[in-house]
């Protein structure tokens, strides 16, 4: 017998052993031990050493340190006990034994040649009420005990029978059974333990009985007594290991896939049914045999010697069918004779607890989500905003690879500098959906908006009640705030939106985690760097909202009531998990190491003065959303959560007002444009705000549920009777805009207008200047001035590697310098004066709410001499330079000479010519796959001067010299066949394999590697 720390029914479980009527008993006790700093305390041990002797004398007792499982312990009875021959009587602590029980089992087991045996098992309290009487099994490793919940002893179970297995609670074995099959698995800490055992058992050629006329009484209080909860986890991987182990070598594929089915299915159903977590361990556990592969082949091995019955045979003693379902099918019959009061009280339970509620709002919520996103689905995203397209170019996989792990930067004019780790994300990304970047991005977009709703989940999980996490998410998810950026395509803010809950739960997970437990805080600051560092890889704005995030949450914790220590801890792991994001991913996040570091994160380049107001931004909706005024009504719940809250749910009130009021005012302010300090773009600030109202909410709706469940009637239930009011008028808005199909996408954007620019041009590559309003360009930007900024890219679509900031260089002076004299309409050539940067095109976006300075812009491009208007509407201006030069060409011999003379800020004055374009394709400069015929000469290539870049003539290698001041030149005077490649330094790989380590680890931490140990 195995006993931890037992009640005072031991001492009845003592007198059963002692009052037994076999004559040959020896006892065997192992009493664990409880760890205290350490060490093992063993004061109640001896206590119950004593206690154990005094009852039985010659017991033998053992007491262990710690508890290392009951199985384990058991197996300790090889050692003590010598020789073959006897039997093996295995107890828990918690079952008292009728006086003539081991002598009934020991003759039932020579009568009926068995060598597995165990008794009928009762409730403690209630010996009329059956707990077992064996069980069975299907190939799945589904149990069937035979028996209902409740179920009453009335000598219907009252027959000797065979069964796969019976209850490790008390059960008869032979020794030398035992010893040949090793006793129990080492591996099988608890749950599952005698399953594993007597289908061993079964597979030597034994026989497995249940003898009803030796009865015994259990308690059955694991979860009570135990450090280690029932986890539905821990019992399916142990059933999935076990079928997986001992299942027939031709049988087991088929099984597998059985299992599969039949748990996918089962998780489906479960979310209407209320067995949605059982049914998820269920699939978990299957698809788990991936990882379990090694330990599943070393455990077979270890079997096979003992395999003497044919798997037919072992399948008959198996259930036919679904072992599920048959108990479904008696589950439904012992509910029609249950009393009413049990009915009422089984409801009553469930409408605390049941998860049917929230999976059908959860299907419901789905299905509109994707009626609403049903063109997006089906058409991807349209190019607005920050959503330019995954494959634009249609580059390839590889090709984002290529770019990646090259050590040159192509966005803008391009730098010598590492490639965002956000490139590389979409490359994996892509091969996950079979070469599809559009997919992932429609994918990316779409479950934006439920990754969103699952981290609430998570988040309101504090409160305890599955209604109040339904209403804070669905409310979170539904605001218009997700669906504003979709139609603006600020991926940035949809981005922040979807990560703002996870971080402010992984914040609260952590101060609620016991305090010696180091490997879940260590899990949960690793996923917090991973999720932070995994959006940080797309937009870097999310450290400036984190930062302030932090400090709110913070600020309202401390005010809510929690201790200095806390706080502290707060805003330590919060700045942890935020630092640790960037050092993940360098080194391309070496870009914000500048002077202007904070003004680079926050990404919004100093664009303020917006004008958008205070009812805009307080609504989460800038415009585009029908209704979107009723969104306003969501916050009654905040004052209602303010007024209502006590004890505990007073600290989230308050969270939710410092986060709603702390960030609004930052954002209003910044709205004005009387911040002393940049911020990020108001729909993503505004994400703060919709955390806020999402928990304002829930804390409502707890009281109201409490209330209601203890049937008081004050007036806190009467101003929370209001909060349903709200939540329905809070998600019309994201309802009525169900029916667009695409959340208000605009129907022309810039990027359809771009049309009329050439897509592979015989002239050779050329770049597109855009400037204007910052908010209208389509590309990501370096300011001008407080309303005007500019952005570059290459000739073709447009690509989602524009939304990364440019590196800024000399040839970003130059064009700067040169818009800057257009501005000031102190030039008429600006055409001459960036005809180095290969820049053909300038484009002018201009929308109903441009300012005055664009609509000049374009004037003052109407009077310039080298420019040539090929575009223009009312929403787009598009002229042409006369003067540019390609991005590769060859300068006729007086330009050649003008490039070795001209600086980065006076390229203008002189027309400069060349002999037409070089190596033209649709690639980036630094990825030129195609090579040309060269007659000699000097060849310029429109990038910052790099030491890396390198022509080859004929193989023969060619270094730069600067160009203009600012880009590459390549003095050839010979003639052959030319490539232009760039020579990436070898530690970039270095990096990039120490990123990639780093990355392993933290996914290894976060996913608390401590549970797979046995697996592996």
């Amino acid at each position: 017998m195995v006993v931890h720390q037992p009640g005072p029914w031991f001492e009845e479980v003592l007198s059963g052993l002692a009052s037994q009527d076999y004559p040959n008993l020896s006892h065997i006790f192992f009493v664990t031990t409880p760890i205290v700093g350490g060490v093992a305390d063993t004061t109640a041990a001896n206590n119950l050493s004593r206690q154990i002797t005094d009852a039985l004398a010659g017991a033998v007792v053992r007491v262990v340190e710690g508890n290392p499982g009951f199985g384990r312990l058991i197996n300790e009875t090889q050692r003590i006990v010598e020789g073959q021959g006897g039997l093996f009587c295995v107890m828990h602590d918690d079952v008292a034994l009728m006086p003539n029980t081991i002598r009934l089992l020991v003759e039932e087991l020579f009568v009926s040649n068995a060598a597995v045996v165990g008794p009928k098992l009762s409730e403690w309290q209630s010996p009329q009420i059956l707990q077992s009487v064996g069980f069975g099994v299907d190939r799945c490793g589904e149990v069937d005990p035979f028996i209902e919940i409740g179920e009453r002893d009335q000598e219907q179970h009252d027959a000797v029978r065979d069964v796969f297995f019976v209850s490790s609670a008390c059960m008869l074995v032979r020794a030398d059974l035992f010893r040949e099959l090793g006793g129990f698995s080492p591996d099988i800490t608890f749950f599952g333990e005698d399953l594993e055992f007597c289908w061993r058992a079964h597979l030597g050629g034994a026989r497995v009985l249940i003898a009803p006329n030796a009865v015994a009484r259990h308690i059955r209080a694991f979860e009570t007594r135990s450090a280690y909860p029932i986890s539905q986890t821990v019992v399916a991987q142990n059933r999935v290991r076990t079928v997986a182990t001992l299942t027939s070598r031709l049988q087991l594929p088929f099984v597998w896939l059985q299992m599969l089915i039949v748990s996918t299915l089962e998780t489906f159903v479960g979310v209407f049914s209320g067995t949605f977590r059982e049914s998820l361990a269920s699939l978990r556990a299957t698809l788990g045999l991936v990882i379990d592969g090694l330990y599943v082949l070393r455990r077979r091995a270890a079997v096979r010697p003992l395999r003497r019955v044919a798997a037919s045979d072992i399948a008959k003693l198996q259930l036919k069918g679904s072992a599920r379902l048959t108990r479904f099918i008696r589950h439904r019959r012992a509910l029609a004779s249950q009393e009413i009061a049990f009915l009422a009280d089984s409801r009553k339970r469930w409408k605390q607890s049941s998860t049917r509620t929230a999976g059908v709002v959860m299907l419901v919520f789905l299905m509109l989500v994707l009626i609403g996103s049903r063109k997006i689905i089906l058409d991807s995203s349209r190019v607005v905003g920050e959503m330019l397209p995954f494959d634009g170019g249609s580059r390839s996989t590889s090709a984002m690879f290529t770019d990646f792990f090259s050590g040159w930067w192509a966005s803008g004019f391009g730098a010598a500098a590492a490639n965002p780790t956000g490139l590389f994300l979409v490359a994996f990304g892509s091969l996950v959906t079979f070469g599809n970047p559009a997919a992932l991005q429609t994918f990316i977009i779409i479950g934006s908006i439920f990754v969103g709703l699952i981290g609430m989940w998570r988040l309101c999980g504090a409160f305890g009640n599955t209604r109040v996490r339904l209403a804070g998410s669905i409310v979170y998810a539904a605001l218009p705030l997700s669906y504003e950026a979709i139609s603006r395509g600020r991926f940035s803010a949809l981005l922040c939106t979807a990560t703002m809950p996870w971080l402010f739960d992984l914040l609260n997970r952590y101060l609620e985690a016991p305090k010696g437990a180091i490997v879940r805080r260590t899990q949960l600051v690793a996923g917090a760097i991973l999720i932070l560092g995994l959006v940080f890889a797309f937009t870097p704005s999310i450290v400036v909202v984190s930062i302030l995030g932090v400090g709110l949450w913070g600020i309202g914790s401390i005010l809510g009531g929690v201790t200095i220590r806390k706080f502290l801890s707060i805003i330590s792991i919060g700045t942890l998990s935020i630092v640790g994001s960037v050092l993940i991913n360098l080194p391309w996040s070496l870009y914000f190491v500048a002077d202007d570091w904070w003004s680079l994160l926050a990404a919004d380049q100093g664009v303020t003065n917006r004008g958008l107001g205070l009812g805009s931004l307080a609504r989460l909706d800038m415009g585009n959303m029908r209704l979107g005024f009723l969104a306003l009504a969501t916050y009654f719940c905040v004052v209602c959560a303010l007024i209502v809250a006590t004890t505990w749910r007073r600290l989230w009130s308050v969270r939710a007002a410092v986060l709603i009021v702390g960030a609004l005012f930052l954002v209003v302010l910044d709205d004005r444009g009387i911040l002393p300090f940049e911020v990020a773009e108001p729909a993503a600030m505004l994400s703060m705000v919709a955390c806020g109202l999402a928990i304002a909410v829930a804390v409502c709706v707890s009281i109201f549920v409490e209330t209601n469940v203890h049937r008081e009637s004050d007036w806190r239930r009467a101003l929370a009777l209001i909060v349903p009011v709200a939540i329905a008028m809070g998600v019309v808005p994201a309802a009525v805009s169900v029916t667009d199909g695409r959340w208000n996408q605009p129907e022309t954007t810039v990027a359809s207008l771009l049309v009329q620019l050439p897509d592979q041009p015989r002239e050779g590559n050329y770049r597109t200047l855009f400037v204007g309003d910052r908010d209208l360009l389509p590309v990501s930007t370096n300011p001008l001035t407080e309303h005007i900024s500019y952005g570059v890219v290459d000739d073709g679509p447009l690509s989602f590697s524009s939304i990364w900031a440019p590196q800024h260089t000399p040839m970003n002076v130059g064009v700067e310098a040169a818009v800057k004299l257009l501005l000031a309409q102190d030039t008429i050539r600006i055409g001459r004066m960036v005809s180095p940067l290969a820049i053909r095109f300038l484009v002018v976006p201009i929308g109903a709410e441009s300012t005055s300075e664009s609509r000049r812009l374009v004037d003052t491009l109407a009077n310039q001499l080298d420019l040539r208007r090929t575009y223009f509407a009312r929403d787009l201006v598009i002229y042409e330079n006369t003067s540019w030069l390609p991005i590769v060409s060859v300068l006729d011999k007086e330009t050649a000479v003008i490039s070795e003379q001209a600086s980065a800020s006076s390229f203008g004055g002189r027309e400069l010519k060349s002999g037409g374009g070089l190596l033209v394709d649709n690639n980036s400069v630094a990825r030129k796959n195609v090579k040309s015929r060269f007659s000699g000469g000097t060849v310029h290539v429109a990038v910052p001067f790099d030491d890396g870049w390198r022509l080859r003539i004929d193989g023969a290698k060619l270094a730069p010299r600067v160009a203009f001041g600012a880009s590459t030149a390549f003095d050839a005077p010979i003639a052959g066949v030319v490539a232009l490649s760039y020579e990436t330094s070898r530690l970039r790989y270095l990096f990039l394999a120490l990123q990639a380590s780093v990355w392993l680890v933290l996914l290894v931490l976060a996913a608390n590697y401590s549970r797979f140990r046995n697996r592996i």
